[in-house]
């Protein structure tokens, strides 16, 4: 293939440090003529598009059929062979993410509703409120406490009837007429505001909002549990001596086949739709981490498997918990 006339000049256009060669030693610039032809734009565009798919797809083979050799191949040095690792999980969660957006379900969890589950639950706290408020009535409720239960069937009321607007406030308004002592706990107080805003807001249809809220921001929580998932392979693996870049390293290879093997799964579940398929997946899932752990750290078998039950614990934990605080978050900030 023809390539372009070398510049005379031995000084490069891109940074100005001198060119002994064709290509700078500074920047890597390449010092050819800067008045293309279109043969020569079109040769560029096929040179780069075929580099770069020898590139992904000797990656991908690596990275789904030999586990865990991709990331000794990296730590050996052999870093422009393959795509890199950061840029390879950016665009395969990014794929992930929009292929599940697409084919996951369209209807507006925004959408005003009321669940029979969540109807059901109102009526019951509506029913004992208004039994309280009978007893009350009756005067089987002795005089020191009447004040207490009052205030209590009052709350029971508000939470369990849901043709009442304005909930939160109404909510807020009896537990600032308590007396200190007799109120609720401040966290409890703004847990139970955020719901009650919410159900005000989405009625029984809240539960689903929860869960799009969880899922929009779930690459955000992956990508902070990627650091996460290299410590607790530096924890087990500390022996190794390996850096904790190292780790970081076999960490994005390893969530980056889950998002690829995720993409495959979609992409099969359109054909049987059966979800059940993501729960048969993990089996897989987890036999390559094994191997993985056996390929990059060289160890036995025994030993990669029950690490690999160790850190399949803790990470679980972890990502529970960071679940948690992120709905927690989500109700205690207004």
């Amino acid at each position: 293939m023809k390539t372009q006339h070398l510049r005379q000049e031995k000084s490069c256009l891109n940074c100005g440090h001198p060119v002994p060669d064709r290509f700078c030693g500074h920047c890597g610039q390449e010092n050819v003529e800067t008045q293309e032809s279109f043969g020569h734009l079109v040769s560029h565009f096929f040179q780069d598009i075929t580099h770069y798919d020898s590139k992904f797809l000797l990656t991908l083979k690596f990275l789904f059929f030999y586990p865990g050799l991709l990331t000794r191949e990296y730590m050996a040095g052999k870093r422009l062979t393959y795509v890199n690792p950061i840029r390879l999980y950016v665009f395969t969660s990014f794929v992930f993410f929009l292929m599940m957006g697409l084919t996951g379900q369209h209807d507006n969890p925004y959408e005003r509703t009321m669940e029979v589950e969540q109807k059901r639950k109102l009526d019951s706290m509506y029913q004992v409120s208004q039994k309280l408020f009978k007893s009350l009535e009756d005067g089987k409720v002795p005089a020191e406490d009447t004040f207490k239960v009052r205030t209590q069937a009052e709350i029971l009321r508000i939470m369990g009837d849901e043709s009442v607007r304005n909930s939160a406030h109404l909510y807020d308004s009896v537990q600032q007429s308590l007396p200190p002592r007799l109120r609720e706990p401040w966290w409890e107080r703004k847990m139970q505001t955020r719901v009650l805003e919410m159900r005000d807001r989405y009625g029984g249809n809240m539960d689903n909002v929860l869960e799009d809220k969880l899922v929009h921001h779930y690459p955000k929580l992956m990508f902070l549990l990627l650091p996460f998932f290299a410590l607790l392979l530096k924890w087990f693996f500390s022996r190794k001596g390996w850096m904790y870049a190292s780790h970081a390293i076999f960490s994005i290879h390893f969530h980056t086949f889950i998002f690829q093997f995720g993409i495959l799964g979609i992409l099969l579940n359109l054909l049987i739709h059966n979800d059940a398929l993501y729960a048969w997946m993990i089996l897989p899932v987890y036999a390559y981490f094994v191997f993985a752990l056996r390929n990059a750290y060289q160890v036995r078998f025994s030993t990669a498997f029950w690490k690999s039950l160790g850190i399949v614990a803790a990470y679980a934990l972890g990502t529970a918990l960071v679940g948690l605080a992120f709905i927690v978050l989500m109700f205690v900030i207004s």
